[in-house]
């Protein structure tokens, strides 16, 4: 990497100039995220703090930068401390920067930067105030030299963007901070256009997303807890469609060249989003009978209610974006024919609705009340296909179609349902909560459990022999590997198994004709940068592309892959954007979750579980929504409770090297 020469990040700082017994290594070990900067940064500046690469880099001309970049984009005007503040550094940054300065100016940087600091209203202006104090402490012979001469001429781009911790670990970079302060005003329709900009399914994911940005949230990492953003995000959601009104987007008149979109799941749903709001005409083909890929057929209503779902595709629908279903690809249609039909770029969202097996003995045997899969009994469930179970069923799995198909069962009058896992219950991958509401409702589970073989007398299930696990040392994911214990065999008792270890995308209707690589692992190979696959005008994303994962992941896919097919069908290229290398630089520095942005005390008391839950009595009996979510008065509490951490991140980059791939060895 280059040599890091000054770092305060957090509490940490750190002056390699001097000969101060530092080494580079050193600075590795204080500040790990460096070897994910790509390699033509320079310096970077943000609410927690500042990393400078290269000797003689000018500090005057970073902060005059960063506190420029506030004033004409990103100082929201709510708070006159901020305006005025910001105002008034900018004003005496220009005359150092010009070499027009007076010794007085620096003591009004330090006055103004102090009051920014401790005065302003959110983290971006007061991260201005910050910033221009760190560098009179540690830059200030820069300072002074550029009042009697100004400041020199650097080769340096900069690239800025807007982040918070939330922000960042969200996988579609939503304005968390801003949708939840428009919700604290009661100003629904323009919370949910925020969240639109980047998420056309707030709903949905309002209900199924597993919020990793509540774990990254400034509040949860002063050890309170988190903002609910996940369930702040569906209030406005919900709240348009209980009152009926109309989406407030415009149709735009569809003049670029029409796409084609393959799949009507989360990715392909977002693709075809974004490419309307480019101005590409769309069709989606859909191989089931419905859309929705697997929020329609893989999780259960009382989860996802399909009203819900049925809403937030009826807005996509309703912007000009034509939908075909029952038509599958390889089946009924092949990628040159899309071609052929006029579309000038494809977009595979495929999915991964092909079930795992478990690879037992007994499991390929046709036997009467063995599922193929935990993705398959819900997919026949959820199109209302006749699915009967036993009194005494067995998950095997540990991620959240195990949860759903155990919950399932419960609900059509299964009197014991086992979940079996072969590792530890901290080390399951589904949703704790989710975990939680099973064990309330019910689910017997049985950690550090291997099944083995099915148990069964003339076709029909007796019952599954298991052996009990042990951790042993970590496998390649990290996770302590569970290894089987010497003579712990044991039967367990059951009429119903359903399989849910995980599904892979069915990537059988490709032919070499298609001229797709497929990577090792079984899932469809494309540039990570640009979502191309190995077919010029062929794109993909979302479970096909990074195997399952969740709905907000792929949203995401669909989005960055809407962008590229934008770019490589009105200019001839399709090449990683500036922000996207932007957005690398973000997701390194956001990585330290525990250094905290300008961290203020909380305003408003708040952070228990404000939602409703249907009544136990009645869960059992229904498929009815569990979860009621915030009401008006709780959502206001809740959105109150945010620190308002949103900051500016500034980068700058050597300008012969701007956009260039590469990372920090």
């Amino acid at each position: 990497m280059n040599p890091l020469v000054f770092a305060r990040w957090g509490a940490t700082c750190a002056d390699f100039r001097a000969n101060t017994g530092l080494s580079q290594d050193g600075a590795l070990e204080m500040f790990p995220f460096l070897r994910d900067l790509p390699a033509n940064v320079v310096a970077v500046l943000s609410g927690k703090g500042f990393l400078v690469f290269e000797e003689g880099f000018n500090f005057v001309q970073l902060v005059r930068e960063y506190v420029d970049q506030i004033q004409a984009r990103y100082c929201c005007g709510k708070c006159l401390t901020g305006i005025k503040g910001t105002k008034m550094l900018q004003i005496a940054l220009g005359k150092i920067a010009r070499g027009e300065g007076e010794e007085s100016d620096l003591a009004l940087l330090e006055r103004v930067g102090a009051i920014l600091d401790e005065a302003a209203k959110c983290s971006v202006c007061q991260s201005s105030g910050e910033l221009v104090k760190d560098g009179l402490r540690y830059f200030r012979r820069q300072f002074i030299d550029a009042i009697s001469s100004g400041l020199p001429e650097q080769n340096l781009s900069y690239m800025a963007k807007i982040s918070a911790p939330c922000m960042t670990t969200c996988p579609c970079h939503i304005e968390i901070p801003t949708y939840i302060e428009l919700l604290q005003e009661t100003r629904y329709a323009q919370a949910l256009s925020t969240i639109r900009e980047e998420m056309p399914l707030a709903g949905v994911t309002g209900r199924v997303c597993p919020a990793p940005c509540e774990r990254a949230c400034t509040l949860a990492n002063m050890g309170k807890p988190p903002i609910p953003i996940k369930v702040l995000k569906r209030v406005p959601a919900d709240y348009e469609m209980l009152h009926n009104l109309p989406a407030p987007l415009e149709k735009l008149p569809l003049t670029a060249p029409p796409v084609a979109v393959v799949g009507a799941g989360p990715a392909g749903l977002a693709a075809a989003y974004y490419l309307n709001r480019l101005g590409h005409p769309v069709t989606m083909f859909e191989a089931l009978p419905a859309p929705g890929g697997m929020v329609g057929v893989g999780i259960p209503p009382y989860r996802q209610p399909r009203e819900v779902l049925t809403r937030e595709i009826s807005v996509i629908r309703d912007l000009g974006v034509d939908l075909r279903n029952g038509v599958a690809l390889g089946r009924d249609v092949t990628i040159q024919a899309l071609f052929e039909q006029g579309f000038k770029a494809v977009f595979l969202g495929i999915g991964s609705h092909k079930s795992v097996p478990l690879g037992i003995k007994g499991e390929n045997e046709g036997i009467q009340g063995v599922f193929s899969g935990g993705i398959d009994f819900l997919r026949a469930l959820n199109l209302g296909l006749n699915v009967t179970v036993g009194d005494k069923v067995i998950i095997v799995g540990g991620g959240n179609t195990a949860i759903d198909c155990a919950r399932t069962c419960l609900r059509l009058g299964s009197t014991e349902v086992h979940v079996v896992y072969r590792r530890t219950e901290k080390q399951m991958p589904s949703d704790p909560r989710e975990v939680e509401d099973a064990m309330e409702e019910g689910a017997i589970f049985h950690f550090l459990t291997q099944p083995v073989e099915i148990l069964w007398t003339d076709g029909r299930m007796k019952g599954l022999r298991c052996i009990k696990m042990e951790l042993g040392e970590p496998d390649a994911s990290g996770r302590r590997r569970p290894v089987p214990v010497e003579d712990s065999e044991f039967d367990m008792e059951a009429d119903t198994l359903i399989p849910a270890i995980g599904q892979k995308a069915d990537l059988s209707f490709l032919s070499p004709e298609d001229e797709i690589e497929i990577t090792r692992q079984g899932t469809i190979k494309v540039d990570k940068h640009t979502m191309m696959t190995s077919r010029s005008g062929v794109f993909a994303g979302g479970d096909a592309v990074s195997g399952p994962l969740t709905v907000v992941h792929g949203v995401a896919g669909g989005k960055l892959a809407a962008r590229m097919m934008h770019s490589y069908l009105t200019t001839g290229r399709c090449a990683p954007l500036p922000d996207q290398e932007m957005d690398e630089i973000l997701q390194a520095v956001e990585k330290q979750t525990h250094i905290l942005v300008t961290p203020r005390p909380e305003t408003r008391l708040g952070g228990r579980d404000l939602q409703k839950k249907l009544d136990m009595r009645e869960r059992l009996s229904t498929f009815e929504e569990v979860e009621s979510g915030l009401s008006q008065h709780s959502s206001y509490i809740e959105s109150s409770r945010c620190l308002r951490c949103f900051h500016l991140v500034l980068a700058a980059v050597k300008r012969e090297d701007y956009g260039a791939a590469g990372s920090r060895q």
